[in-house]
């Protein structure tokens, strides 16, 4: 396996980079991983599947994105200026993720890959589906033809990850932050009551309240159509672990409540048994389910 630092910058601007792993042998496929809530591209996890999958001739591209680690600094380049900019999981907009997951392909395409694999973990599959979506609604035929499947690594439903993490009155949390957002604070970050760990208002807002563009996985709710992921129209991948894993149910129930509820015919959902949300020591196993859905899906 060959491994590179790849640069690039992102369509609004953002400086970015990431790992690539390639196979000793050329492939025109890739894997691009979207990483979760303060994570990065350096995750052991990710340098296991690459090892695992690129063994198979497949590439395997992992980057930072801007909402990298909790707090960061990213520079950002538009008209002729250059500003170093606080972002991370603390300070990020979740659908700039869009420009992130969109330059990545338009590099990798740049080397000459031309079958793209969209893998997220965590949050990073919630950027994902959104920015598949805003791609079809801005009717991007020619980069949504490179996307020949999708795969949802532990997926979460928002508005329940955030009751998660911010264990309190979810309405008082909203209207303090939203005090702070109509005092000026809307991008300071600030230690929340009950909170695992600081976010500014807008961030905390984004995912709590003014969640409608990303709140479309309600594992929750029986009645939910699941209608953005039944606009996916290339093969889905969905896992989960099902020990301290970030969803309300038992992982075998979710399971089958979205198998009857994803309408897409070449769709793999499953449950990885012993797997945690970070997939700690089934790795390989993992490795192995993905290569399976590659081979026989896409």
């Amino acid at each position: 396996m060959n491994l590179q630092k790849v640069y690039f910058q992102s369509e609004d601007g953002v400086e970015l980079c990431g790992l690539l792993h390639e196979p000793y042998n050329k492939t025109e496929e890739i894997i691009i991983a979207v990483h979760g809530m303060q994570s990065n591209c350096m995750k052991k996890r990710d340098d296991i599947l690459a090892q695992e999958i690129t063994k198979n001739n497949i590439s395997y591209f992992c980057f930072n994105n801007r909402g990298h680690d909790l707090i960061n600094s990213i520079t950002k380049r538009y008209n002729g200026k250059t500003d170093k900019i606080l972002s991370g999981s603390s300070l990020e907009c979740v659908q700039d993720g869009y420009y992130d997951i969109k330059t990545a392909i338009l590099k990798m395409l740049e080397k000459g890959y031309k079958k793209i694999h969209l893998q997220g973990h965590s949050l990073g599959c919630t950027k994902i589906v959104y920015t598949y979506i805003k791609m079809k609604s801005q009717n991007e035929i020619e980069l949504l033809s490179k996307i020949k499947s999708i795969m949802l690594l532990s997926m979460v439903d928002v508005p329940v990850a955030i009751n998660f993490f911010f264990q309190n009155d979810i309405y008082k949390l909203i209207s303090d932050m939203e005090k702070e957002q109509k005092e000026g604070n809307g991008k300071k970050v600030m230690l929340i009551e009950g909170a695992t760990f600081p976010m500014c208002p807008d961030t905390f807002l984004n995912f709590a309240k003014n969640n409608k563009d990303i709140d479309f996985a309600r594992y929750g709710d029986e009645l939910f159509d699941f209608k953005e992921l039944n606009k996916i129209e290339v093969p889905i991948f969905m896992r989960w672990g099902n020990k301290n894993e970030l969803i309300m149910q038992e992982a075998d129930k979710l399971v089958e409540m979205m198998r009857n509820k994803i309408k897409n015919k070449e769709c793999d959902i499953g449950y990885i048994d012993g797997a945690g949300h970070n997939y700690k020591g089934k790795e390989i196993e993992l490795a192995s389910q993905i290569i399976d859905f590659l081979i026989n899906k896409s």
